[in-house]
């Protein structure tokens, strides 16, 4: 299963080591039994794999408090590195939860906690930790337009120029992962710039000729697709868009 930060960032593509059952589980969209039997391994393969569905259900909004869930898979990777520091999935984990928790929190909370420069950091250590995966593009994409979209293009190191090229790297690398493509076309859209539309649309497209690889991805690709059909009409893309996916800090 293909499973950001996210943002997303996201970013759930690449695969981790855990039990074909709980893998299994996790291609066919069963994330609830998914985790359950991730966590009843109790091994770091199996924190890592929970902590990949626990993506899966913030980024498409199947949990009620999307910063607690998020806040619940740091402390599953912080588990997978105490028993193993150089694990390079629980990193990428510890890194993609917390974007997911930077976006799913206040303003006032992500200026207080410092959790732009935690996320950033989290990001870092794990490019360290694998130099040359493009997860870490996509995720350094994400911490880019998000910043950019929420505070201003410049602010807290981040830019839009430097988050286009990070997740273009990361499309260059994974062209059939539709989970990064969908964070990557609806980033673009809700920066609400006009400018940025061809390239959604491209990536839309992209995606629409892409086959899915298990539910994530399928279920991420009709999303993005009931974008495409409004992409020309702004005040339906607008609308459309709304509680479409959790890759975004608040606005």
């Amino acid at each position: 299963m293909k499973a950001l930060f996210a943002l997303i960032l996201l970013l759930l593509a690449w695969p981790a080591h855990a039990s074909d059952v709980a893998r299994a589980l996790l291609y066919d969209g069963q994330y609830e039994q998914a985790r359950a039997s991730a966590l009843a391994e109790d091994t770091v393969a199996g924190l890592n794999i929970a902590a990949e569905v626990m993506a899966a259900e913030i980024m498409l909004m199947r949990v009620d408090d999307a910063k607690d869930h998020a806040k619940d898979a740091i402390k599953l990777a912080d588990d997978a590195l105490d028993r193993d520091p150089d694990n390079i999935d629980a990193k990428f984990m510890r890194a993609l939860h917390t974007g997911f928790r930077t976006r799913s929190s206040s303003p006032f909370a992500i200026v207080m906690k410092g959790l732009v420069g935690k996320t950033r950091t989290a990001i870092e250590e794990f490019e360290a930790a694998a130099p040359g995966d493009p997860r870490a593009d996509a995720l350094y994409g994400a911490w880019h337009l998000g910043i950019v979209r929420g505070a201003g293009d410049g602010k807290f190191g981040a830019s839009l120029s430097e988050g286009l090229a990070h997740y273009d790297a990361a499309i260059l690398a994974r062209p059939d992962d539709i989970v990064v493509m969908g964070n990557y076309a609806f980033s673009l859209i809700v920066m609400d710039d006009p400018a940025l539309l061809p390239r959604a649309r491209a990536l839309l497209l992209q995606i629409e000729a892409t086959e899915p690889d298990g539910a994530t991805e399928a279920e991420t690709q009709t999303r993005m697709l009931s974008l495409l059909a409004v992409i020309d009409d702004p005040d339906a893309l607008k609308a459309r868009s709304k509680g479409l996916l959790n890759t975004e800090e608040p606005a």
